[in-house]
Protein backbone atom coordinates (compact mmCIF):
# COMPACT_ATOMS: atom_id res chain seq x y z
CA UNK A 1 0.00 0.00 0.00
CA UNK A 2 3.49 2.36 0.57
CA UNK A 3 3.89 2.12 -2.80
CA UNK A 4 0.45 2.91 -4.45
CA UNK A 5 0.60 6.08 -1.63
CA UNK A 6 3.83 7.02 -3.35
CA UNK A 7 2.80 6.64 -6.71
CA UNK A 8 0.03 9.20 -5.87
CA UNK A 9 2.16 11.45 -4.40
CA UNK A 10 4.40 11.89 -7.39
CA UNK A 11 1.38 12.45 -9.46
CA UNK A 12 0.39 15.43 -6.88
CA UNK A 13 4.24 16.54 -7.43
CA UNK A 14 4.78 15.91 -11.03
CA UNK A 15 1.26 17.63 -12.05
CA UNK A 16 2.28 20.77 -10.21
CA UNK A 17 5.26 21.19 -11.57
CA UNK A 18 4.11 20.58 -15.08
CA UNK A 19 1.23 22.76 -14.58
CA UNK A 20 3.30 25.75 -13.30
CA UNK A 21 5.40 25.30 -15.98
CA UNK A 22 2.60 25.17 -18.28
CA UNK A 23 1.44 28.63 -16.90
CA UNK A 24 4.55 29.98 -17.30
CA UNK A 25 5.69 29.26 -20.63
CA UNK A 26 2.42 28.33 -22.96
CA UNK A 27 -0.52 29.58 -24.46
CA UNK A 28 -3.39 29.14 -23.07
CA UNK A 29 -5.04 26.35 -24.62
CA UNK A 30 -1.66 24.25 -23.86
CA UNK A 31 -1.59 25.26 -20.23
CA UNK A 32 -5.18 24.62 -19.72
CA UNK A 33 -4.97 20.90 -21.43
CA UNK A 34 -2.29 20.12 -19.54
CA UNK A 35 -3.98 21.58 -16.37
CA UNK A 36 -7.29 19.20 -16.99
CA UNK A 37 -4.97 16.45 -17.75
CA UNK A 38 -3.39 16.38 -14.63
CA UNK A 39 -6.32 16.94 -12.98
CA UNK A 40 -8.39 14.38 -14.39
CA UNK A 41 -5.29 11.51 -14.17
CA UNK A 42 -5.16 12.86 -10.19
CA UNK A 43 -8.53 11.95 -9.90
CA UNK A 44 -9.01 8.51 -11.35
CA UNK A 45 -5.61 7.57 -9.43
CA UNK A 46 -7.31 8.91 -6.08
CA UNK A 47 -10.55 6.84 -6.66
CA UNK A 48 -8.41 3.73 -8.33
CA UNK A 49 -6.21 3.79 -4.87
CA UNK A 50 -8.98 3.69 -2.91
CA UNK A 51 -10.75 0.67 -4.41
CA UNK A 52 -7.78 -1.37 -4.40
CA UNK A 53 -7.18 -0.15 -0.88
CA UNK A 54 -10.96 -1.86 -0.05
CA UNK A 55 -10.59 -4.70 -2.27
CA UNK A 56 -7.24 -5.93 -0.88
CA UNK A 57 -8.01 -5.51 2.62
CA UNK A 58 -11.45 -7.02 2.71
CA UNK A 59 -9.73 -10.12 0.76
CA UNK A 60 -7.18 -9.98 3.37
CA UNK A 61 -9.70 -10.34 6.13
CA UNK A 62 -11.77 -12.94 4.42
CA UNK A 63 -14.45 -10.77 3.14
CA UNK A 64 -16.48 -10.60 -0.10
CA UNK A 65 -16.47 -7.06 -1.36
CA UNK A 66 -17.78 -5.01 -4.40
CA UNK A 67 -15.04 -3.00 -4.83
CA UNK A 68 -13.94 -5.32 -8.01
CA UNK A 69 -17.24 -4.06 -9.24
CA UNK A 70 -16.95 -0.33 -9.00
CA UNK A 71 -14.07 -0.89 -11.41
CA UNK A 72 -16.11 -0.73 -14.72
CA UNK A 73 -18.27 2.65 -13.47
CA UNK A 74 -14.68 4.48 -13.04
CA UNK A 75 -13.80 3.72 -15.66
CA UNK A 76 -17.51 4.60 -17.69
CA UNK A 77 -17.28 7.96 -15.47
CA UNK A 78 -13.03 8.34 -16.69
CA UNK A 79 -14.01 8.11 -20.82
CA UNK A 80 -16.84 10.03 -20.14
CA UNK A 81 -14.70 12.85 -18.36
CA UNK A 82 -12.19 12.65 -21.30
CA UNK A 83 -14.57 13.03 -23.72
CA UNK A 84 -16.62 16.11 -22.33
CA UNK A 85 -12.79 17.65 -21.88
CA UNK A 86 -11.92 16.85 -25.40
CA UNK A 87 -14.86 17.83 -27.20
CA UNK A 88 -16.37 20.60 -24.91
CA UNK A 89 -13.30 22.45 -23.19
CA UNK A 90 -10.98 24.87 -25.61
CA UNK A 91 -7.88 22.76 -24.55
CA UNK A 92 -4.96 21.62 -26.79
CA UNK A 93 -5.22 17.63 -27.07
CA UNK A 94 -1.65 17.14 -27.08
CA UNK A 95 -1.06 19.26 -23.82
CA UNK A 96 -4.08 16.81 -22.15
CA UNK A 97 -2.76 13.87 -22.94
CA UNK A 98 0.78 14.89 -21.92
CA UNK A 99 -1.41 15.69 -18.52
CA UNK A 100 -2.58 12.92 -18.23
CA UNK A 101 0.39 10.75 -18.87
CA UNK A 102 2.34 11.96 -15.79
CA UNK A 103 0.54 8.52 -13.82
CA UNK A 104 2.74 7.11 -16.02
CA UNK A 105 6.34 8.68 -14.65
CA UNK A 106 4.99 8.31 -11.29
CA UNK A 107 4.63 4.29 -12.15
CA UNK A 108 8.40 4.48 -12.91
CA UNK A 109 9.49 6.49 -10.94
CA UNK A 110 8.43 4.34 -7.92
CA UNK A 111 9.37 0.88 -9.68
CA UNK A 112 13.02 2.50 -9.59
CA UNK A 113 12.89 3.76 -6.31
CA UNK A 114 11.67 0.65 -4.75
CA UNK A 115 14.33 -1.40 -7.09
CA UNK A 116 17.21 0.39 -5.60
CA UNK A 117 16.19 1.53 -1.75
CA UNK A 118 13.59 -0.83 -0.75
CA UNK A 119 14.57 -3.21 2.10
CA UNK A 120 16.77 -6.35 0.91
CA UNK A 121 14.50 -8.39 2.95
CA UNK A 122 11.58 -7.68 0.76
CA UNK A 123 13.35 -9.05 -2.45
CA UNK A 124 15.39 -12.14 -0.94
CA UNK A 125 13.15 -15.01 0.28
CA UNK A 126 13.13 -15.82 3.84
CA UNK A 127 15.37 -19.05 4.95
CA UNK A 128 13.06 -21.25 5.98
CA UNK A 129 13.76 -23.89 9.17
CA UNK A 130 15.03 -27.18 8.76
CA UNK A 131 12.25 -29.96 8.98
CA UNK A 132 11.55 -31.31 12.59
CA UNK A 133 13.14 -34.75 12.99
CA UNK A 134 10.19 -37.58 13.31
CA UNK A 135 9.13 -38.13 16.98
CA UNK A 136 7.81 -41.60 16.41
CA UNK A 137 10.46 -44.30 15.91
CA UNK A 138 10.23 -46.05 12.76
CA UNK A 139 12.36 -48.52 10.89
CA UNK A 140 13.52 -45.23 8.42
CA UNK A 141 14.87 -43.41 11.13
CA UNK A 142 16.90 -46.10 12.84
CA UNK A 143 18.51 -47.65 10.47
Amino acid sequence: MDSIRRIQRLNYGIGAVLIAAAALTQPRSIALGVTVGVILTCLNFFVLRKLVVKWTSDAAAGRTSNASFLMLPKMIGLMGAVAVAVLLLPIDVIAFTIGYSIFLVSIIVEIMYSALYAPPDQHQPQPQPPPNEPTESSEHTHG
